[in-house]
């Protein structure tokens, strides 16, 4: 068998391959979050949300409503710098993302079970 002909076998069955694994993964809910800024903010969606005084007076001055945090989380990045994440017992992150016309961060709290965010403030 020639080289060409090979190629074009080959080219054939990952072709076949993409398809099917396109069709079966478009019908799951599948997200790959292989990055630590996507598992962290993964981590923080999924989990229960409690939110502290400071943190809700801070929405209610700048008339954000808590459940848009969702989205928030969704397109926010995770500043490794300014955040303890091996801090025991609860990590905490410091979160910026922008937010409607403004940018916006947050200081999130992540125990075990539980996702507090306990500030919020404004970046200029």
């Amino acid at each position: 068998m020639t080289l060409k002909k090979r190629l074009l076998f080959f080219a054939g069955g990952a072709l076949i391959g993409v398809f099917f694994v396109s069709i079966i993964f478009d019908k799951k809910d599948v997200t790959f979050d292989y990055f630590p800024n996507d598992r962290v903010l993964k981590t923080l969606r999924t989990k229960q949300r409690q939110f502290d005084d400071k943190a809700l007076a801070f929405f209610k001055s700048q008339a954000i409503d808590t459940a848009q945090i969702e989205a928030f989380l969704t397109d926010a990045d995770v500043d490794f710098g300014k955040s303890k994440p091996r801090e025991k017992p609860c990590n905490f992150y410091h979160v910026e993302s922008e937010f409607e016309t403004k940018k916006i961060g947050l200081y999130i709290k992540n125990c075990d079970t539980l996702v507090t965010i306990q500030n919020g403030f404004n970046i200029n």
